[in-house]
């Protein structure tokens, strides 16, 4: 699953020591350690958002 810290939390991943960054990280779908935090309110579970492709602008046809 991909989580996201919760506004103004800082959340440490238990596995790195690392802070989980703003954008998100994958983490184990059934790591309880990571289920606790989302029913916590320390995280929240996210689709994870892939970076836009640029979007194609409609040209003048000749």
């Amino acid at each position: 699953m991909f989580i996201k810290p919760a506004p103004g939390i800082k959340l440490r991943d238990p596995e790195t020591k690392q802070f989980v960054p703003e954008s998100g990280q994958e983490v184990g779908e059934f790591d309880l350690y990571w289920v606790r935090r989302i029913n916590d309110g320390d995280a929240i579970r996210v689709s994870e958002v892939l970076p836009d492709a640029p979007s194609a602008k409609p040209g003048k046809s000749a």
